[in-house]
């Protein structure tokens, strides 16, 4: 066999693998919250690795080893980010959100935000915390099947259109039988499959520039703004850099497919132990893509762009049967991540908007429609997978993450200011988007939620 008809076999055979999970996990969804949190009966496992790739989608594999690959040593601000943010989820929003949607029986994080108000009020809030969830996670779906994209044209020449098509049919199929059980099972076996990727290839390729001592050579000789821990820029320059790197960190506590984790799990023991795991991937899977980055620096001279390290690096150094299962990676990083958000667009528009929210049926038409829309934006809006995905992820970070801090922190606060708060965020992340980049991207990545946290802050009443 040649090649591409290895590839094709192990990406053959992998999602027939998925499609299966799904068709078996069918008949445990016979109501709503089976469909959109698995029952909440979830073990530690699957709870914390199905977290961890949800979280860690191509912008992990493709997006942190590019810009590595790119910027340098500064980027490990990103990695101590993203790490740091993620840990504090786990170890002070998780007990308290797990607390509150087990004694009220909550499905979704906007039931959360809007608990305790008038209907009146809350109907409002509702509403417009799913437009932005939807509007954002379009977007953020979209770089998900941009990935796809990328992988398979890189791959095997598939047009851009084919490979989304490809991906987004295949992520129906199980999504729409097999629901969050579905999806929980098959992030857990893509979140391994992720952090054996981000093992072997960094460790490979550092083996093949002579090992670390040959890394730190090579390293000694670079230019000094791929050395420098703020990419060479000075003062508050600088500052603004790794504030907006450590920023990206923020997002963790307004994230819904990552907040929906803590809903699903069975009991309080078992979110210790997932913390535990999830810390651990963390820590293997970001540090080791970039390394990898680092590493492909010194390896790959023509390289037009940067998100395409990792495959460069794979067709270098690896067998055709083992590129097959690095690319089948990358698929599971865009699968992962893409499933999860496909559930929670879909819980908002059945759920939060009340359209038919006691319909599995509707339930699964809208999640087909969430995965149409997406895969014409990827087609007919391209992007790099990096700013798409932090752009989503600032907006709902800072839209949902000071409400969800508030109402954890037990603040006393109306249903007005909750939801000038969500709106703050969400314009500031939007406004600043479209501003010139600053370092870091600090104005973009922090602003938004410290003005919509020092709001509620504000207008708390004692």
């Amino acid at each position: 066999m040649d090649k591409s008809s290895i590839i094709i076999a192990t990406l053959i055979l992998y999602n027939f693998f998925l499609i299966l999970v799904g068709w078996s996990t069918r008949k445990k969804n016979k109501t709503i919250e089976d469909y959109f949190v698995g029952g909440k009966r979830l073990g530690p496992v699957i709870t914390s690795i199905s977290y961890s790739a949800s979280n860690s989608s191509a912008w992990t594999l493709l997006g942190v080893s590019g810009i590595a690959f790119s910027e340098g040593i500064s980027t490990l601000w990103l990695v101590i980010g993203v790490v740091g943010g993620m840990f504090i989820s786990w170890l002070k929003v998780a007990p308290s959100i797990y607390d509150i949607t087990k004694k009220k029986n909550f499905i979704t994080i906007p039931q959360l935000i809007s608990d305790g108000y008038k209907e009146t009020e809350r109907k409002n809030i509702l509403t417009t915390a799913s437009f932005i969830i939807i509007f954002s996670f379009t977007f953020y779906i979209a770089s998900q099947f941009q990935g796809a994209g990328n992988a398979l044209n890189d791959t095997f020449g598939l047009s851009i259109f084919e490979s989304i098509i490809l991906s987004a049919f295949i992520i129906y199929i199980y999504t729409y039988l097999g629901g969050y059980l579905a999806v929980s099972i098959t992030d857990t076996i893509q979140g391994f499959l992720m952090a054996f990727t981000a093992i072997v290839m960094p460790v490979m390729a550092i083996s093949k520039i002579g090992g670390f001592a040959g890394l730190f050579e090579k390293l000694s000789t670079a230019s000094g703004d791929f050395l420098s821990f703020s990419a060479g820029n000075v003062g508050f320059s600088a500052l603004g850099l790794i504030v907006g790197h450590l920023g990206i960190g923020m997002g963790y506590f307004g994230q819904p497919h990552l907040l929906s984790r803590f809903i699903s799990v069975k009991d309080l023991k078992t979110l210790e132990k997932s913390r535990n795991y999830a810390l651990i991937w963390f820590c293997i899977v970001f540090t080791g893509m970039w390394l990898l980055g680092i590493a492909g620096h010194f390896m790959i001279t023509d390289l037009s762009n940067n998100e395409n390290i990792f495959f460069r690096i794979s067709d270098e150094i690896f067998h055709p049967a083992i590129q097959g299962v690095l690319l089948a990676a990358v698929i599971s990083a865009i699968m992962s991540t893409a499933d999860s958000q496909i559930l929670v667009c879909s819980s908002s528009i059945s759920i939060d908007l009340n359209i038919q929210s006691d319909s599995l049926k509707v339930s699964r038409l809208v999640t087909g429609f969430v995965i149409l829309s997406s895969a014409l934006i990827a087609v007919i809006i391209p992007e790099k997978i990096f700013t798409r995905v932090l752009f989503a992820w600032t907006a709902m970070g800072s839209a949902f993450g000071p409400s969800v801090i508030s109402k954890i922190l037990r603040w006393n606060v109306s249903a007005s200011s909750v939801l000038s708060s969500i709106l703050i965020g969400f314009v500031l992340a939007v406004l600043f988007f479209l501003l010139p980049n600053t370092p870091g991207d600090w104005l973009e990545r922090v602003i938004p939620f410290m003005f919509s946290l020092c709001y509620l802050y504000l207008t708390k009443k004692n």
